[in-house]
């Protein structure tokens, strides 16, 4: 008998939710577990705001820019024809920065989004500390107080190991910069020490305990979209997940098929075979509709058998793949004989109507050819245009 569990679903080879495991493993878990760089800016909740994302990092490069010119015209600053044409040079790619930050996109996929976020994060560590190393040492310890817009950023936006080297970064930065003060004479050993301590907590110690809470709160908020018995989406996976389908299915100028699929007699499945096997089939269901929707279709789990998969392609492609769903469908179930009833709607056009409203519309429409299906005997399809 084949695995029941699907490639999305939680198994016994998954990482362990951090709130439900001890100090230790969570650590480890923080430290080593892959990070999701596209979720924050996919996330249904945050699309709204990727204006106001770019807004904050060209604003957090504007700060470096106008801090490093204050600094252009104090005796405090860069001094000697080498200093200041690298302030200068730093200034001007800082410029170029924020321009490109306010006139590209946020990137949506996951290595474009990775480069975004790691590469500011870069290239705000590297450029604070080379103007840094022109300046007067308690200039270049306050100056360290950067480092914390690089950490807020660290904190929502990359991975655990990121994080972590930034901190041993700014904390190196911070540990030059203060022994730069106790060289100098400026304060007394005692305040510089506190004043250097004051620093890494604000830089280093905050953004850890900061980015802990956000993993647990993204992995909470992530297993709330999807089906604890088969890892499909729910509900409300799926409304999450159809706005970016559909504007790529504009984009393309191709179709997109609503579909609703049950299993016939699934009591008797339970009934025959106990709650086990039940649950056995369900997962193998699962599995299988992943395999037939391909990567760009949204598949889940709307009710106790009950599932929906709403697919994008040309006309002919998406009602090839429906029609062809009650035979690929019992051809995956090994564990008890199973027939489905497919009822689908398919809009040939998606223009820019509400989402919601047009994606509800076709999908009340598939439910009624999925009982006009199951009518007919079951283990068969049923379409309709939109």
């Amino acid at each position: 008998m084949r695995s029941g569990r699907p490639p999305s679903a939680a198994g016994p080879g998954d990482p362990t939710p951090l709130s439900s495991a001890g100090f230790g493993t969570s650590l480890r878990q923080w430290i080593s577990g892959d990070h999701d760089y596209v979720w924050i800016v996919n996330h249904h909740s945050m699309r709204s705001l990727h204006r106001p994302i770019r807004l904050v990092f060209a604003g957090n490069t504007l700060l470096f820019a106008i801090c490093s010119s204050l600094l252009l015209g104090s005796p405090s600053g860069p001094r000697g024809v080498p200093s200041v044409t690298w302030a200068i040079a730093v200034l001007v790619v800082q410029a170029v920065a924020i321009a490109a930050i306010l006139l590209a996109p946020v990137p949506t996929t996951s290595r474009m989004a990775q480069r975004y976020f790691v590469g500011f994060a870069i290239f705000g560590d590297v450029g604070l500390t080379s103007v840094l190393l022109l300046y007067t040492p308690v200039v270049s310890a306050f100056g360290c107080a950067l480092f914390v817009l690089n950490s807020a950023l660290c904190t929502y936006f990359v991975s655990s190991r990121w994080l972590l080297a930034h901190m041993a970064w700014a904390a190196a930065v911070i540990g030059w910069t203060t022994w730069r003060v106790h060289d100098s004479g400026s304060f007394d050993t005692f305040a510089t020490i506190a004043g250097g301590l004051v620093m890494l907590v604000a830089v280093c110690a905050v953004p850890v305990a900061a980015h802990v809470a956000w993993t647990l709160l993204s992995i909470d908020a992530r297993q709330s979209l999807r089906d604890p018995l088969t890892g499909l989406h729910n509900r409300r996976g799926i409304d999450a997940s159809l706005e970016p389908l559909w504007r790529a299915a504009q984009d393309r100028g191709v179709a997109i098929g609503a579909v609703v699929i049950d299993i016939d007699n699934f009591k008797r499945i339970n009934d025959t075979y106990g709650h086990d096997v039940g649950d056995l089939v369900l997962q193998q269901m699962s599995a299988r509709m992943i395999g037939l929707a391909g990567p760009t279709a949204v598949v889940g789990r709307t009710g106790g058998e009950e599932f929906t998969i709403v697919v994008t392609g040309t006309v002919p492609d998406v009602v090839d793949r429906i029609t062809s769903l009650p035979d690929r469908l019992r051809d995956a179930i090994d564990s008890a004989p199973v027939t489905v009833s497919v009822g689908a709607a398919v809009i040939e056009s998606p223009d820019d109507h509400r989402v919601d409203i047009a994606i509800r519309h076709a999908l009340r429409a598939a439910d009624g050819r999925m009982y006009d299906a199951k009518r007919s005997g079951g283990g068969r399809a049923f379409l309709s245009s939109i």
